[in-house]
């Protein structure tokens, strides 16, 4: 069998034997012809980083050995001198594990994030923060934390597991961050770019594992930020690593429905170069759409008073509907979405997969889509206010009103679900995140582009999941069958990425 230098995945009996195994499971072929137990390696991620230097030293020694038994008069002083001078020299070349994950994540979660135009999250940001970082900047450990988890886990290994690498880093992570926030130096990019890594470690961790996410470490980044001195953020870097921290924020605000202090809008007047950038526009409109959520709490005694408070929300809950509405005119052209609606034309394996009443959206890339469901989202929370504002007044004048939302809900949680083909493609099953003959829907022949093909599969699961889950929320709100399909999708996403 030749080695090509990718791992093999069969049995152990083959691979020992050096004959080509079907690698079906529970067992192979072979061993189910012979009857004998089929055993595969315990971890894909220990068959990737088997040690190569051991095949090769022994086709090395077969050599000499045929050599010496064609010629066995020859002089065998040269071996023994290679031999007596060669003790120190080690039988197992050190594999950097550490380089490996490195490259891993940054060739397929940060570069084509950093090529792409939005300005929401952190990601674009880390690389140029990242090759200026001095060995004892606390990003180090947390971006190695980050990379060493993806990586096992695009390995089909449990990065939730006792055994994992990545987890020896994240202490490091947080050890190291908490030396620096103890000393009296100023807060660098570095700094809470390393919070916001680790961040996205516990967010890895509780999607793999199937629990809700706490953020401890974006409220530390927003303590940090309002409690202590920053340096300059004249630079686009600083000003998307602040915004950076913002977005995440206001994310986790509007999921929690915690409120969001006014003053965090103020971070966005720190960038010099202000112009309507529409993320961090609507960015700006869901810290109101936070607070508002936080305000329709309180609609809890039936008094007066309460009819008074009741109005006031739905007249803010209205006006935010209409800016969130007219935010859609800054959204550049090249943002909207294509709407597929011959499923003909959609393939065969995308249509078995999941397509939600026979059609489903096409956008520019995969953080487009995700943009326009957190505005879809927005606008259906700001609708939930409104409703929960009527049912308060019950008031027959209301009841246009009180259609026209129910409507709308329906309208933007069917546009969420045709933009899932989009995200996770024809895939059912557990793939590598460079498998290229995943599908997805495209427009004509024009095929999908690789750099989707790899997004889609960093990211496209993760970002689904919250929105999806989000829906699950409306509960009787959603058109009949619409629920059990949304739940139908989040047991395939999580098929998908059972690592």
């Amino acid at each position: 069998m030749v080695n090509t230098g990718k791992p093999s995945g069969g049995c152990e009996l083959c691979r020992k034997r050096r004959v080509k195994c079907d690698e079906r499971k529970p067992a192979c072929a072979y061993c189910l012809k012979k009857q004998i137990t089929c055993r595969y390696p315990k971890s894909q991620f220990e068959v990737a980083w088997r040690d190569q230097n051991q095949v090769a030293s022994k086709a090395v020694q077969r050599r000499l050995n045929a050599r010496d038994k064609a010629n066995p008069d020859t002089d065998c002083s040269s071996r023994e001198l290679v031999k007596r001078h060669s003790s120190d020299v080690p039988r197992v070349l050190p594999q950097n594990h550490e380089n490996y994950a490195q490259a891993f994540f940054f060739n397929y979660y940060v570069v084509p994030l950093a090529l792409s135009s939005h300005e929401r999250g952190f990601l674009g940001c880390l690389l140029p923060v990242w090759t200026r970082a001095i060995p004892s900047s606390p990003l180090r450990p947390a971006v190695n934390a980050v990379a060493q988890t993806l990586l096992e886990a695009w390995s089909f290994s449990d990065p939730n597991s006792s055994q994992s690498l990545a987890r020896p880093y994240y202490l490091q992570g947080i050890l190291a961050v908490r030396r620096h926030l103890e000393s009296a130096e100023d807060v660098d990019d570095d700094v809470l770019l390393a919070m916001l890594m680790l961040d996205m470690y516990d967010r890895i961790q509780a999607f793999c594992g199937g629990r809700p996410h706490e953020s401890p470490h974006v409220k530390g980044c927003v303590a940090t930020i309002e409690n202590r001195r920053r340096l300059p953020v004249s630079s686009r870097t600083s000003q998307g690593t602040l915004l950076g921290v913002r977005n995440r924020f206001v994310d986790d605000a509007l999921n929690k429905k915690e409120p969001v202090p006014s003053h965090v809008l103020t971070w966005a007047t720190k960038n010099q170069n202000s112009r309507r950038i529409p993320d961090i526009e609507l960015e700006a409109i869901n810290v109101e759409v936070a607070n508002l959520q936080v305000s329709a709490l309180g609609l809890t005694a039936d008094t007066e008073g309460l009819n008074v408070s009741a109005l006031e929300l739905l007249g803010k809950a209205k006006e935010l509907d209409m800016r969130l509405v007219a935010w859609t005119t800054i959204m550049p052209d090249k943002w909207a979405p294509i709407i597929i609606w011959d499923p003909e034309t959609i393939p065969r394996s995308v249509r078995d997969a999941g397509l939600y009443q026979n059609h489903c959206s096409i956008h520019q890339s995969i953080w487009t889509a995700d943009t326009l469901n957190l505005h879809c989202t927005s606008r259906i929370k700001t609708r939930l206010v409104i409703l929960a504002c009527l049912e308060h007044l019950n008031d027959p004048v209301f009841d246009m009103t009180r259609t026209n939302a129910l409507t709308s809900v329906q309208d933007l949680a069917d546009t969420i679900c045709a933009s899932v083909p989009f995200h996770l493609g024809d895939r059912v099953k557990p793939r590598r995140i460079d498998d290229r003959h995943v599908q997805y829907p495209c427009v004509g022949d024009s095929g999908t582009p690789d750099v989707h093909c790899t997004m889609a599969a960093a990211y496209g699961g993760m970002l689904l999941t919250k929105r999806l889950a989000e829906l699950l929320k409306l509960g009787p709100l959603l058109r009949p069958g619409q629920q059990q399909w949304i739940l139908n999708q989040l047991g395939r996403i999580k098929k998908i990425y059972t690592f």
